[in-house]
């Protein structure tokens, strides 16, 4: 992601929050893979405590931030994180068919660009005539017939108030 003076912007939930020492706290992970560390719940463990000593993190974001600190620690090796994606709700009216599925579609790879996924809702179209339709946050992002590069620019733009 980013840095800003020894700190790291990661993606926490669907915030992006500076963490310090995230270098430190890979070290850490990969010191206690090498002595043997048996799996993943193991190297969560030695990337929190290094992270937990330098930032706050509050008391109901403890299971966020060691799913963000595992999907750090994946990108840090090499790994695929994408079963690590910050989950965010959409909405999606319209008729079932292969124009809402192919909506859904787009929609999912565009978010994947910035590492979401989305948790699709699907209603019954609100009889506009703009359909099929996704919403964010209750903001429609696209409506009606559409193009790839719509979706993603909608998409982007709709998100970037974090």
């Amino acid at each position: 992601m980013g840095s800003c003076r020894g700190s790291e912007q990661i993606l926490i939930g669907l915030d992006r929050v500076g963490i310090a020492g995230l270098r430190e706290a890979f070290g850490a992970a990969d010191a206690a893979a090498a002595a043997g560390a048996p799996g993943r719940e193991e190297l969560v463990d030695a990337l929190y405590s290094v992270v937990a000593r330098s930032n706050y993190v509050p008391l109901g974001e403890v299971a966020t931030y060691r799913t963000a600190l595992w999907r750090e620690y994946l990108r840090h090796r090499g790994e695929d994180l994408s079963a690590f994606f910050s989950e965010i709700d959409v909405v999606v009216r319209g008729e079932p068919g292969a124009r809402r599925e192919r909506l859904v579609e787009i929609l999912a790879a565009a978010l994947a660009r910035h590492e979401l996924q989305p948790r699709v809702a699907f209603e019954p179209p609100d009889g506009d005539g703009r359909d099929p339709k996704a919403l964010l946050r209750g903001e429609v992002l696209v409506a009606g017939p559409f193009e790839r590069r719509d979706l993603e620019r909608a998409v982007r733009a709709g998100i970037s108030d974090w």
